[in-house]
């Protein structure tokens, strides 16, 4: 049987161009999710297509990124489907059984995957470091009439406990506010 797999990190991504190509393949069955590629644990789509796969089956997957952000998780899922029978195959590689004869090319581009996803994240704390050190705010900015609401009722005598249930807010805010 041909399964398929799509993922995309965010819910502001979509995933129509990864199943479409999926489709025109041939796949019966398509496992898809929007969900971070950074840990194979965290996917239950994933998790169920591994459980799902059966000796003689293939999975096709876009681009090896999409599947697994570092080598170890990669070479996991692999020696996963390779224990049960089932051929592992990425678009982006030029339709090869990563279980059969590509083994190397898949760990190596698994290792610039996960290079990658290291140099995003760096990038991304630069950008907040710079952006930090030129005095700009990061995160949210506090609410200020939640927050003088909070402190009226708290010197009206409520509890907080109560304050939280009355603004529809967490306990964790207005003790925040009230320290």
């Amino acid at each position: 049987m041909k399964i398929g797999y799509a993922r995309v990190s965010t819910q502001e991504q979509t995933l129509s161009v990864q199943l479409e190509q999926l489709q025109k393949i041939g796949c019966e069955k398509i496992f898809q999710e929007q969900v971070s590629g950074k840990s194979s644990e965290d996917r239950a789509e994933l998790n169920k297509m591994l459980e799902f796969a059966r000796e003689g089956d293939v999975i096709h997957v876009t681009k090896v990124d999409r599947i697994a952000r570092n080598t170890i998780d990669a070479l996991k899922i692999a020696d996963q489907l390779n224990e049960k029978g089932a051929g592992l195959v990425f678009h982006d590689l030029g339709d090869m059984d990563i279980n059969s004869d590509g083994r190397v090319v898949y760990t190596t581009i698994s290792a610039f995957a996960e290079m990658e996803r290291k140099r995003i994240l760096q990038r991304c704390n630069e950008g907040r470091a710079a952006a930090k050190s030129q005095g700009r705010h990061l995160g949210r900015f506090p609410n200020k009439t939640l927050h003088d609401r909070i402190q009226e009722l708290h010197e009206s005598g409520m509890n907080k406990h109560a304050i939280s249930k009355e603004l529809g807010c967490s306990r964790t805010t207005v003790y925040r506010v009230l320290n």
